[in-house]
C-alpha cells in the first residue's frame, strides 16, 4: 500500500476529531454563559433580598462583615475624595456611624444627584466593619441600595436665625442659629492627627467671638483658610464649651470672606420703609421693606423679583455670586418677604440688591 493510500485512509479518521472539538467549544461557551447568568442572578438576589435593619447602638463586634441596612439622618455632607471614594456620617436615635463607598458608588451617586447632605433622611445598605477598638463603619456595595429623601427646602435666613453683632452673641443664645460678621484676628490650626477643631477668632467693636469647625468643613473650603485681617461672615449654632461662648460651623458654605466690593448690611435694626418713599437720590442707603413677591425674571448672573407693598413696587435683584440658587430655594411668587439691602439705580430704575443671604427673610404664616 503506497504512502498516498495511507494518507487517504487516515484522512476520514481526522474528520470526526474536528467535530468533537467543535462540540467541546460549544459546551465551553454554554458553561461560560451559564456561569455569568448565575452571577447576575446571585447579584440580583443579593440586591433584592430582605436585608436586616439594625440600629447603630446595637451593633456588636460579632456583626463584623454582616450585610445590614441603617436608617437615619445625615449629619455630615458627603465628601468625595479626589482619588475616588466617598464618606459621610449619619445617625439614628441610638448612635452615629460613618458610611463609606468606593469610586463606583461615588460616581453613581454624583451622576444621579444623590450625594447626601446634612439633614437628609437616608436608608442605606452595606457590610459592617467593626475594628478592634469597636469603631464601626458601613461600607456600601451598591449606590442602588441608598435611598435618599432630601431635607425640605427652608429659607436660608429663617425666622429661627438672627443676624447679630458679636457682642450680642451671649450664653443665653445657646442652640440658636445666628449669622455674624467680624474681622479675623487669629487662626489656630489643629496638629496632625488631632481631633481638635480649627479655631478662628473674630473681633468687632471691642467684642470677640470664637468660631470653630472640623476637618470636613476645612476640606469643603478646598483646604484654604481665610487670611488674618479679612472681613468674615459666619453662620452657625451658638454653643458654650468650658464656659466659653463659641459659634460652631458645620458647612463650608456658612463661612466666607466679605469682598471689598460688598457693602455689609448693618446688623442693627433698620426702620421699615414704604416703597413709595424710596427715592433715587438715596442711592447707596440701606432700606428695609416688607412686601409680596411677584413673578421672577432671569437675567445674566441672577434673577429679579418685583416686590410690592401697599404703596408701590420695587425690583429686588439676587445675584448668583452673592445669593446662590440654593439659598433662593424658598423664594417664589406670592411669598411675603422682608428685604434689607442697599439701594441701586440702574438705567433710571430703583433696585434693592441684598449683599448676602442675611439680607432677606421669608416671613412665615403670611
Amino acid at each position: 500500500m503506497s504512502g498516498s493510500e495511507n494518507k487517504q485512509e487516515n484522512y476520514p479518521a481526522y474528520g470526526p476529531q474536528v467535530k468533537r472539538t467543535l462540540r467541546v467549544r460549544v459546551l465551553q461557551h454554554a458553561s461560560l454563559i451559564l456561569a455569568i447568568a448565575g452571577l447576575i442572578l446571585l447579584y440580583l438576589f443579593s440586591v433584592n433580598r430582605d436585608i436586616p435593619l439594625v440600629k447603630v447602638g446595637e451593633i456588636t463586634p460579632t456583626m463584623n462583615f454582616a450585610y445590614v441596612r441603617v436608617i437615619g439622618e445625615v449629619t455630615r455632607d458627603a465628601y468625595v475624595f479626589k482619588s475616588g471614594g466617598i464618606v459621610f456620617n449619619m445617625k439614628d436615635a441610638t448612635g452615629e456611624i460613618a458610611v463609606m463607598g468606593g469610586r463606583a458608588q461615588a460616581d453613581a451617586l454624583e451622576a444621579a444627584g444623590k450625594l447626601p447632605r446634612r439633614g437628609d433622611q437616608i436608608d442605606v445598605a452595606g457590610s459592617l466593619s467593626v475594628s478592634a477598638d469597636q469603631e464601626v463603619k458601613l461600607r456600601m456595595q451598591s449606590a442602588e441600595q441608598l435611598k435618599l429623601t432630601r431635607k425640605p427646602a427652608t429659607p436660608y435666613y429663617a425666622a429661627s436665625e438672627s443676624r447679630l453683632k458679636l457682642s450680642d452673641v451671649t450664653a443665653d443664645r445657646k442652640g440658636d442659629q445666628v449669622t455674624v460678621t467680624g474681622t479675623l484676628k487669629s487662626v489656630d490650626v489643629p496638629g496632625p492627627g488631632s481631633k481638635a477643631p480649627y479655631v478662628l477668632t473674630l473681633a468687632e467693636d471691642g467684642a470677640t467671638l470664637v468660631v470653630v469647625f472640623w476637618d470636613d468643613v476645612f476640606q469643603g473650603l478646598e483646604k484654604k483658610l481665610p487670611m488674618v485681617g479679612k472681613r468674615i461672615s459666619a453662620k452657625g449654632k451658638v454653643d458654650v464649651y468650658k464656659d466659653a461662648i463659641q459659634l460652631k460651623i458645620w458647612d463650608a458654605r456658612d463661612l466666607r470672606v466679605i469682598t471689598e466690593q460688598e457693602k455689609p448690611v448693618a446688623v442693627t435694626e433698620q426702620p421699615l420703609s414704604r416703597i413709595a418713599d424710596i427715592k433715587a437720590e438715596r442711592k447707596g442707603d440701606v432700606f428695609t421693606v416688607d412686601g409680596r413677591l411677584g413673578e421672577p425674571r432671569s437675567v445674566r448672573g441672577g434673577v429679579i423679583y418685583p416686590l410690592t407693598d401697599d404703596s408701590g413696587t420695587i425690583d429686588v435683584v439676587f445675584w448668583d455670586k452673592k445669593v446662590s440658587g440654593e439659598d433662593r430655594a424658598a423664594l417664589e411668587s406670592g411669598v411675603r418677604l422682608r428685604v434689607t439691602a442697599p439701594l441701586t439705580v440702574y438705567k433710571g430704575k430703583l433696585e434693592l440688591v441684598p449683599v448676602d443671604v442675611g439680607g432677606f427673610n421669608v416671613e412665615a404664616g403670611q
